[in-house]
């Protein structure tokens, strides 16, 4: 049977029955003593809860019971919240609140029925809950103590794992097997056996990461399989891992199989599947076939539990773990038990001897079991858990690990339980991120509410908890966020747990309609298209998770709901029903998570009175958000998504400021305007990220002091920008500049001064700060220690930045636009210090970016010429761009990514540094004195990705000036490589062959990409003879490039295996293009666009027999397809926009078998489609077609062809959703 956890339950619906609103409102309406009365009998309940769940294992009366308690407290706690929403709701339309028919937002308009209505109600419950107290008395339950949870000591050592005790030789055995016989074509297998909680997995991780690992296999993969041994879905998973979004349905093995020979044909790759359960051997020869596809050496890890599966699958003798030996045993106990407090002695360590040898030598019995003492400090503790020998079934049952687990889970509080147990929401190897849970957990009601500190403090510590005592793991602290998951096993007990109330729909459910009408929380990763049936399938359902790693969803239209108990929904999808807010239905909201293409949100969302976290993500079109927001009084959290470029939101909404319990507003635009000046802020307890836009408009410094920065202690992350939300990563975005006339209100350095912030933060953004000088605030070192993240961009009138090179914690510093900014240190921090202690800069600095600063001539003050003392020992990441003057490079022994452009000097010193893996060098398109000066350069045997812009000669690096280049280069194994605008690098007429040893050098080249290049005009040969490993090429904006091939016909045979390896070609902006590069047979993908000459396509391209994709755009002239195309057999994609003369399509389409994606707008003389293809569409899985009108009209209402496209999964036709 699942836990009930009413104990969990029980407290928070006694904090909403004494809550001061709830007690109001009963007053007003004459209903207080039946509020008291339930409120007195949920106490006498508590008292015995402990003692009535604890007779609930063995006493099904208990049982049925507690049953009933907990579908009454969750009637009570909906009850008691509707009595919240209408005195919130009151206190709103009092305050001014009107969206559109109020009253209309209950089914009773007329107030006296409503109030006699909800008094029956409450009534009727108090009854129920009556019955079940005088029930109750005849059990005869015994008062007893809720489990509390120790104070300890705060240390960050929570977030980080464990170091693996005793597992290092199986490491190095497993690395040899896989090493072994590295070359063989065969595939191989090696299996891992052992029971849950071995440790299989945490060494299948050690091996995974290991770098001789690492150095073999360039194609890491890693499944979590479990239970479900479905073929196409294992297949799907390694699709997704390669490439992204694989859409194929499970079912459809012959497209996954085309797949995933895209994803990892030829190369030789390591995937773990970890947790593998099935033993039918037919289905294991089919999973290894699709697989045995990579190159030579690739190798599988799998890790059972059971014997048959290892032998059945190996090719390699299994390799079975073993129990943790005694002393690696008691070291793991240690480290957990004694590591947080407990003071240590010899009656604690011969009683945790005793617990360890019970433990049998597993190590997640070990490690729960150590956690779960941690906290226990009396010997009388310590002996009251060992002498409870139900749990210790270990050592004789050694398939069962779960009673040690659950002893620990029985150990927590009710309140810990339920946030545990809630988990099971959520796929097996799921990241949770910690912010979100604690939020689920709020808006659940799980966290208690009694004893100090705020409900996102309590949820974090519940979560720190929870990681301490190994219920979650693999804690990854990242720059924004921090993600966790659970242990298998853990999962399993989770679920176990919450059986009937959770439910995770990973796939399109087939099960749903058989599940249980239990289910309260339900997970999803791609949004079902029938969602309104399936989730009105579970009337109490009350939260609905995204668990999509892909952003939004395509279409999602929605009309909830049956179920009026929703408190968490997650919507993300480019189209969601406008009308997807009823207050009647969704007004117990509590957390709300939306992305679409909304140019406003619905101001009914202004209704949700109960709502506390609202998340926005990714809305491009988004330019303002509900007026009615300030109403929202119990909104804690409001994230907008702002890091994207073209942000259109340039208002807030009035009086944000009146949002008393408001902790989270990641974004804030001033106004002018009553109600969005700066001074909204006042009042607000902000914590996490804060980025302020639009300060231009901010009077003076006595309104900038309306903000109180200073004394908002919790905030990390904080911009302060004078203009709109905008893109500033992007290399391409250009700063709108401010003119005097937007600034002149104010003093920018007042302004900025008086915008001081705590000196907690971690992330500092200035931008387009029109002032000559930083406020004093920013030079000090006590302001900034803590700074992890700095940017400063556009304060072009500054000419020194804060002295940040001494910052101890400074891991990036972004600085764009200063226009007379001449050095970054200032004299006293680095120049001029003769101790080796003072030179050493940037202790923690891994990524500097510095672009368009035209003045900057040197690191240091002081310096001059080619040198500088600047150390920087940990930097990785270095951009230059649009620096000219600055000629020294910094000692950065670690450097392997750079990129310099407009710099000829630090350019000659960058092709020295032979430790790269990443270059980037660009000439200055203007420099005109250097225009016959050849960059020396010499590709090295560690660089994998390399560009060159705007070169017009290129030799080696021990080449002599007039002497031909050595055409024995040692070739690199440079993975990408792109050119733009270097004209020399194709052969000419005047010096033929002149620069082939440049190609010669990249003849393990993957990716290619060639740009702005006018002097390439046919496809070429003689440079793309050595590209054998070539699969991706890129040639856009050559307006000279024709695409035939030269007349050579001595050397055809030689160009029949051109490029054997490509699989994707994309051709763009090319407006001489008349014709399709001949290339190998093995290309998968053709895009081309722009190609303003081309009529029609050549038969050439039905050849193309493995071509999966064609994607044709802006072709203006274009005319007809070729009838060939009609042999394309693998296509699954085709895709036609903006050819707007194309008149028809060929016939004999109906050859295009694998057709999933037909995609055709904008080309308006198309009448009808050929008969072959329309055999086709009902194959399809997406079609769209817009600004077609004489297609549009077949396929709408009454159109010839609607009945073909009844079966299509997604559907536009003229730009709207079709839906059956």
């Amino acid at each position: 049977m699942a836990d009930l956890l009413v104990s969990a339950l029980i407290p928070t619906v006694l904090k909403k029955a004494a809550d001061s609103l709830v007690q109001r409102l009963g007053e007003m309406w004459g209903i207080n003593d039946q509020r008291e009365r339930l409120h007195n009998m949920l106490l006498e309940i508590q008292a015995v809860l402990p003692d009535a769940e604890d007779k609930a294992n063995s006493n099904e009366a208990v049982k049925s019971w507690l049953q009933k308690l907990k579908s009454a407290a969750y009637d009570a706690g909906d009850l008691l919240d509707e009595f919240c929403y209408e005195e919130l709701r009151r206190d709103a339309v009092r305050r001014g609140h009107i969206v559109g028919n109020v009253s209309g937002f209950f089914p009773l308009e007329n107030p006296a029925l409503f109030r006699y209505k909800m008094s029956g109600k409450l009534k009727k419950l108090v009854g129920r809950i009556n019955g079940l107290v005088v029930q109750m008395g005849r059990f005869g339950f015994q008062q007893g103590q809720r489990v509390q949870v120790a104070n300890r000591v705060k240390t960050d050592g929570f977030v980080i794992e464990s170091k693996v005790v005793g597992r290092d030789e199986d490491k190095e055995k497993i690395v040899k097997l896989l090493l072994e016989g590295s070359t063989s074509e065969d595939l191989k297998v090696v299996p891992v056996v052992g029971m849950g909680g071995l440790g299989k997995t945490t060494l299948a991780q050690l091996v995974y990461n290991d770098p001789r690992v690492n150095d073999n296999f360039k194609l890491p993969l890693w499944v979590c399989v479990s239970e479900d041994f479905n073929i196409g879905l294992l297949i799907k998973s390694v699709i997704e891992l390669v490439m992204g979004k694989c859409e194929v349905p499970i079912d459809n093995m012959e497209l996954l199989r085309r797949r995933l020979q895209e994803a990892i044909g030829g190369k030789r790759y390591l995937l773990v599947l970890d947790d593998v359960w099935n033993d039918n051997v037919d289905e294991w020869d089919r999973l290894r076939a699709l697989l045995n596809c990579g190159a030579s050496g690739s190798a599988i890890i799998l890790t059972t539990r059971i014997d048959t599966v290892a032998s059945m699958m190996g090719t390699v003798e299994s390799y079975k773990l073993e129990f943790l030996g005694k002393d690696d045993s008691w070291q793991l106990f240690y480290r957990r038990a004694f590591s947080m407090g407990v003071k240590e002695s010899r009656e604690l360590v011969e009683i945790g001897k005793k617990m360890v040898e019970n433990c049998g030598g597993l190590p997640l019995a070990i490690s729960t079991l150590g956690s779960l003492m941690s906290n226990k400090n009396e010997v009388r503790e310590w002996s009251a858990i060992l002498e409870e020998s139900r749990f210790w079934e270990i050592r004789s049952n050694n398939n069962n690990v779960m009673p040690v687990l659950r002893l620990s889970y029985d150990h927590l509080p009710p309140y810990m339980k339920q946030c545990f147990a809630f988990c099971a929401i959520f796929p097996k190897d799921f990241q949770m991120d910690k912010e979100k849970l604690i939020q689920y957990w709020m808006a659940s009601g799980f966290i208690p509410s009694d004893g100090p500190g705020s409900p996102e403090m309590k949820g974090s510590d519940i979560f720190d908890e929870l990681v301490w005592r190994s219920f979650f793991q693999e804690v990854n602290r990242l720059k924004r966020s921090t993600r966790c998951k659970m242990h298998d096993l853990m999962h399993d007990l989770a679920q176990f747990i919450m059986r009937d109330e959770c439910l995770s729909i990973l796939e399109l459910p087939t099960q749903i309609n058989q599940q249980k009408l239990a289910v309260r929380h339900i997970s999803y990763k791609e949004f079902p298209s029938d969602i309104n049936n399936i989730i009105n399938n579970f009337p109490t359902i009350r939260s609905l998770i995204s668990c999509s790693v892909f952003g939004y969803q395509y279409v999602c239209n929605i009309g909830f709901l049956k179920s009026n108990a929703l408190q968490i929904l997650e919507l993300h999808a480019r189209t969601i029903g406008r009308t997807m807010v009823t207050p009647e239905k969704m007004k117990y909201l509590r957390y709300l998570e939306i992305s679409s293409n909304f140019a406003s949100l619905p101001e009914e969302i202004t209704t949700l009175y109960l709502l506390q976290t609202l998340r926005l993500g990714t809305f491009r079109e988004l330019v303002k958000l509900p007026n009615g927001m300030k109403y929202m009084s119990s909104l804690r959290h409001i994230y907008i998504e702002d890091d994207y470029e073209y942000s259109r939101l340039r208002s807030m909404p009035p009086c944000l400021g009146q949002l008393n319990y408001l902790q989270v507003l990641t974004v804030y635009i001033v106004g002018t305007s009553v109600g969005n000046s700066i001074g909204e802020l006042r009042n607000l307890n902000l914590h996490g990220t804060l980025h302020l836009y639009n300060i231009r408009e901010v009077r003076d410094a006595e309104n900038a002091m309306e903000a109180n920065l200073i004394a908002k202690q919790n905030l990390d992350d904080l911009a302060l920008c004078w203009g709109m939300p905008a893109n500033y990563k992007s290399y391409f975005f250009k700063v709108p500049e401010l003119n005097d006339q937007e600034v002149v209100n104010c003093d920018p350095h007042e302004v900025l001064d008086a915008l001081k912030p705590c000196n907690q933060l971690k992330v500092l953004k200035v931008t387009q700060y029109p002032g000559n000088e930083f406020p004093v605030w920013m030079t000090e070192y006590s302001m900034l220690q803590n700074l992890i993240e700095l940017y400063l961009i556009d304060c072009r009138k500054c000419t020194k930045i804060p002295p940040v090179d001494k910052l101890p914690f400074l891991r990036i510093l972004c600085l764009k636009f200063f226009y007379n900014l001449r050095h970054l240190c200032n004299s006293g921090s680095t120049s001029g210090e003769s101790d080796e202690d003072a030179q050493l800069s940037f202790p923690k600095l891994k990524e500097i970016e510095l672009f368009e600063m035209p003045n900057l001539s040197s690191w240091c003050e002081g310096e001059v010429g080619n040198e500088t003392s600047l150390v920087c020992p940990v930097l990785k990441s270095l951009v230059i761009i649009n620096c000219p003057k600055l000629t020294a490079m910094p000692c950065a022994p670690l450097l392997h990514e750079l990129s310099v452009k407009e710099n000829t000097a630090l350019q000659c010193i960058a092709t020295g540094l032979t430790k790269l893996q990443i270059l980037s060098l660009a000439r200055h398109g203007r420099d005109t004195e250097s225009e016959d000066e050849s960059l020396s350069f010499q590709p090295w045997e560690s660089l994998r990705s390399l560009k060159l812009s705007r070169y017009n000669s290129i030799v080696p690096i021990d080449t002599n000036e007039g002497e031909q280049p050595c055409v024995s280069v040692t070739p690199t194994k440079c993975r990408s490589l792109e050119l733009e605008s270097c004209n020399f690098i194709f052969s000419s007429n005047i010096v033929p062959n002149s620069f082939l040893w440049f190609w010669n050098c990249f003849t393990f080249l993957q990716n290619l990409s060639i740009s702005r290049c006018d002097s390439l005009k046919h496809w070429p040969e003689k440079e793309f003879r050595s590209l054998n490993c070539l699969e991706y090429i890129s040639v856009e904006s050559c307006p000279n490039f024709l695409g035939s091939q030269q007349d050579l016909p001595s050397e055809r045979s030689i160009t029949e295996a051109l490029l054997p390896k490509l699989k994707i070609m994309r051709i763009y902006s090319c407006p001489e293009m008349i014709e399709i590069p001949k290339c190998s047979t093995s290309l998968q993908s053709l895009y081309i666009a722009d190609w303003t000459k081309l009529e029609r396509l050549p038969e050439l391209l039905g050849s193309m027999v493995s071509l999966k994709e064609l994607e044709i755009y802006s072709c203006h002239n274009l005319q007809s397809l070729p009838s060939s195309i009609g042999g394309l057999m693998s296509l699954e994609k085709l895709i036609i926009w903006h050819c707007k003369n194309l008149a028809n399509l060929p016939e004999g389409m109906e050859g295009l078998i694998a057709l999933e994606v037909f995609d055709i707008r904008d080309c308006p003389k198309i009448r009808v489609l050929p008969e072959g293809l329309l055999q086709q569409l009902k194959n399809l899985d997406r079609l769209w077609i817009e600004k077609c009108p004489h297609l549009e009209r077949h396929f709408k209402r009454f159109g010839k062809y609607r009945s073909v496209i009844s079966e299509i999964r997604i559907k536009k036709i003229g730009g709207d959703p079709v839906d059956y």
